[in-house]
C-alpha cells in the first residue's frame, strides 16, 4: 500500500502513513506561468494499491489536482485507487435552486467516480440520503463525533452544548447525550423593535455555564457569530466554538469570533491554526478495515 499526500493534506497523509507503517510519497504539483497545473507522481504505481489524500479547501485548484491525479494513476496501471477527501467541497449545491444553475455535487461526483473507493468525513449531506447518490463508486462516510466527544469530555466540565441552527442542533444533541451534557438551540422572541428576549428553547440555564457552540462547517462564520451575540445576553461563564471543518472564509468575522470566545477548535480535515483535534487515527482505522 502506498499513501500519496496531495498539496492540501501532506501532513495528514504523513501521519496516516506512520500509523499504518506503509510507504509514503508526495504528489508533485507546480503551476506553469499561465496558471495551469502540472501534476506528477514521484513513485512507481503499476499494480500498486494507492491511497490519495487531499482535502478540498481551497477548493478549485485542489479539485483539479485530484482529478488529474486520479485519472493519471489509472492510466499508469494502479491496481486499486482509494481517495481520502477529509473535507468534501461542492457537496452543498445538491439541487438546481434557480433555472440554469449547475448542480456541482453531481458533476464533482461524476469526475471523481473513476476510483475504487472514496472516504470522507462528515460531508454536508442535506438533501442526499447517502454518498451513493453523488458518486458512482464505493463510498465510506466517517464521522468525527467520537473524537469530538472525547475532546469535550477531556477539556470541559459540565458544558452546555448549543447548536446555532436547527440542522446543527440535531448533531449537538447527539454529542451532548453521549457525554451526559445538556444541549439546546436558541430562540428569539421579539416584543417590539427594541425589546427582544433570547432563551434556550428547552429552558436550559446558560448563566455562569461553560458553553460550547458546535457546528459541522464553519464557512463564513456568520451563523456562529450570531449565536455568540445571543448567548452573551444570557451571561455564560465562557463561550467556546467547535467545528469539524474550519474554512473561516470571512477573516473579519473570524476575528470577531476570536475576540468573543474563550476558544475556537476544529479538526484537521482542513489545515488551520485552530485544528487541535486530529483525525489521522480515524482515517487510518477506516483504511485498515
Amino acid at each position: 500500500m502506498l499513501i500519496i499526500g496531495c498539496s492540501n493534506s501532506r501532513e495528514l497523509a504523513k501521519n496516516i502513513s506512520k500509523i499504518l507503517n506503509c510507504e509514503y510519497s508526495e504528489l508533485k504539483v507546480n503551476k506553469f506561468p499561465d496558471g495551469e497545473l502540472y501534476v506528477k507522481f514521484n513513485a512507481e504505481l503499476k499494480n500498486k494499491e494507492i491511497i490519495l489524500i487531499q482535502t478540498l479547501h481551497p477548493s478549485n485548484d485542489a479539485l483539479l489536482e485530484l482529478i488529474f491525479a486520479c485519472h493519471t494513476a489509472k492510466e499508469l496501471g494502479c491496481r486499486n485507487i482509494k481517495l481520502v477527501i477529509p473535507y468534501l467541497a461542492y457537496i452543498r449545491q445538491d439541487k438546481r435552486f434557480n433555472p440554469g444553475e449547475a448542480v456541482s455535487s453531481r458533476i464533482v461526483g461524476s469526475l471523481l467516480s473513476c476510483v475504487d473507493e472514496i472516504i470522507t468525513i462528515d460531508p454536508h449531506l442535506h438533501r442526499f440520503n447517502s454518498l451513493n447518490e453523488v458518486f458512482n463508486t464505493k463510498t465510506k462516510k466517517l464521522t468525527a463525533n467520537e473524537i469530538i466527544k472525547k475532546f469535550i469530555s477531556k477539556n470541559f466540565k459540565n458544558p452546555v452544548i448549543i447548536g446555532p441552527d436547527l440542522e446543527s442542533y440535531q448533531w449537538a444533541k447527539k454529542i451532548a447525550l453521549e457525554i451526559n451534557a445538556e444541549a439546546s438551540i436558541l430562540k428569539k422572541e421579539r416584543f417590539s423593535s427594541t425589546k427582544v428576549k433570547v432563551s434556550a428553547v428547552n429552558g436550559i440555564e446558560i448563566k455562569n455555564k461553560e458553553v460550547i457552540i458546535i457546528d459541522d462547517i464553519i464557512s463564513t462564520g456568520n451563523t456562529i457569530l450570531e449565536a455568540i451575540k445571543n448567548i452573551k445576553k444570557l451571561k455564560p461563564r465562557s463561550i467556546n466554538v467547535i467545528g469539524i471543518h474550519g474554512i473561516f472564509a470571512d477573516k473579519k468575522v473570524y476575528e470577531e469570533i476570536k475576540k468573543s470566545t474563550k476558544s475556537i477548535i476544529t479538526t484537521n480535515t482542513i489545515p488551520n491554526k485552530n485544528a487541535k483535534i486530529d483525525i489521522s487515527q480515524l482515517i487510518a482505522d477506516s483504511i485498515k478495515k
